[in-house]
């Protein structure tokens, strides 16, 4: 099955508004993905359409991915020219034969080409992994037995290979949260010949035991918790332990599985731990019922929340906004209704899987009318409409956008953090609010220095008798050997040092 304009047209547009929404898509272990033969990649679904978009645009190689869809929704004629024309798969539910159910499946398989498919069925939120369905091991099991049963050269002459089965893990520590970052693992390909004696004797059993490994690989990739509590306790246990890391962490993944291990496992036996666990969550928790960050507390780390201290960083803060308020004004002003139209889009859908889907959906709505009225304006205000000032005014439109892009990362960061202040000044300072966030604010610096303390000292305690806490010290004992001499460290990187000092060792 061919891929059509359409298929690029999608890629092109889903590429442009990834570059908008994500700030990094970072890809692992690439060297894992073959380059070529019958595919099939099974990905994790916790974004909507995000997630075949992420999968699509970043495939190493460049290499073309078929999708499955519903065959009801080839019914119509259009609607199966568009879909066939993107490279999108047939699948009939309605059928129980196999061979049926996959027919058009392995059309493509045939012809060496790669199928992408989501084997938790719907996309969802939940602390781990959802319920895997069978569809991909049987596809992939019954391709091979066809063609064992009846191998058939190619039109090309060439022998049908087996498909292998890619796992892959797509993780968004902030799934719904503008200029986020995604991270994609993907693991080593399962071979299906070991499970095809179990298959040709009991199918469902052959299909399930695929599905069980297939699962355990992609738990491999991503990270799971038994519950919320213990995901939430090992994120803010993660902020804490790894100062200044607001971005993407190149061993983020490692890291977070390592710490919600280490604290699930430590507090079933350990009651400093298990009171560990519940304090970090309920910090969590009250950072996000003050719709403060981490950042804004850990300003504060030897020294009291008072007037005048968060007055100070309030100025400091604002005074720095404005300076560079010039710069970035015309671009803000430009894509105020993108972003308030995002806001809302968010703001009020109750599912949070679906609320990156919907800013960048008002995003692509959005922006062709922006940048529409942004050229006219400048071809007619600034070139007089021109034949010449028509290609400088694109020229323009093009360097405006990719100005705003390539620079808002840091500003919206520190927009944030400058909302973080206000916020935070309005309770201390001026004392405004109801129940009582003045000494609620200061009891989160109470709390916050004692959760630091408490997960230093496991770390450092159980660093040799836990392999989780282990991995997490080593990570901890990376950051420190990068700063080398810290004698001759200044400026950020000497506070950022000094904030690591715990860990020092000799």
């Amino acid at each position: 099955m061919p891929f059509g304009i359409g298929h690029e047209l999608v890629c092109q547009i889903s590429r442009a508004a990834l570059w908008s929404f994500f700030s990094d898509i970072k890809l692992e272990d690439v060297q894992n993905v073959p380059t070529e033969g019958p595919l099939i990649v099974a990905a994790t679904h916790h974004n909507m359409i995000v997630d075949p978009a992420t999968l699509s645009v970043t495939y190493p190689n460049h290499r073309r991915l078929h999708y499955w869809a519903k065959n009801t929704m080839f019914k119509h004629p259009y609607a199966s020219q568009f879909l066939t024309n993107c490279g999108v798969v047939p699948v009939d539910r309605t059928t129980k034969n196999n061979a049926q159910l996959y027919a058009s499946t392995f059309e493509v398989l045939r012809i060496g080409e790669a199928v992408a498919v989501f084997p938790e069925g719907t996309s969802h939120t939940l602390p781990h992994l959802g319920i895997f369905k069978d569809g991909v091991s049987f596809a992939a099991l019954e391709y091979a037995r066809l063609i064992a049963d009846d191998p058939h050269p190619n039109a090309d002459g060439s022998l049908p290979q087996q498909a292998d089965v890619l796992p892959v893990g797509i993780v968004y520590p902030e799934k719904s949260k503008y200029r986020s970052v995604a991270i994609v693992r993907y693991g080593k390909p399962i071979k299906v010949e070991p499970y095809m004696d179990l298959y040709r004797k009991d199918p469902k059993q052959g299909a399930k035991l695929l599905t069980k490994d297939l699962k355990a690989a992609i738990e491999k990739l991503t990270v799971n918790a038994p519950d919320w509590e213990s995901k939430d306790a090992a994120e803010m246990a993660r902020w804490l332990l790894f100062p200044g890391e607001n971005g993407l962490m190149n061993d983020y993944v490692d890291v977070t599985q390592s710490l919600i291990c280490a604290i699930t496992e430590l507090s079933k036996d350990k009651p400093e731990i298990a009171q560990l666990q519940e304090s970090l969550r309920v910090y969590k928790l009250e950072l996000e019922a003050l719709a403060l960050k981490d950042s804004h507390i850990a300003k504060y780390s030897e020294k009291d929340i008072t007037t005048v201290t968060t007055t100070i960083e309030l100025l400091r803060r604002t005074a720095a906004s404005l300076l560079d308020l010039p710069l970035f004004l015309p671009g803000l002003i430009a894509h105020v209704p993108l972003y308030v139209a995002g806001y809302f889009g968010g703001k009020f859908e109750i599912y949070e899987e679906v609320r990156a889907q919907n800013k960048i959906f008002f995003g692509l709505v959005l922006v062709p009318f922006i940048y529409v009225i942004a050229f006219v304006w400048a071809w007619s205000a600034l070139f007089d409409r021109s034949f010449f000032g028509f290609f400088i005014a694109l020229a323009t439109l093009g360097v405006f956008v990719w100005y705003h892009v390539a620079s808002i990362d840091e500003r919206y960061e520190n927009f944030k953090d400058l909302i973080g202040r206000w916020r935070l000044f309005d309770a201390v300072v001026l004392g405004r609010g109801m129940w009582r966030r003045r000494e609620r604010v200061l009891e989160l610096k109470k709390l916050r220095d004692a959760n630091l303390a408490g997960i230093r000292q496991m770390t450092k305690t159980y660093k040799s008798q836990n392999d989780h806490v282990h991995r997490v010290w080593l990570a901890v004992r990376s950051r420190v050997r990068k700063f080398g001499d810290v004698s001759k460290l200044h400026g950020r990187r000497k506070a950022l040092a000094k904030q690591y000092e715990w860990s020092f060792e000799g």
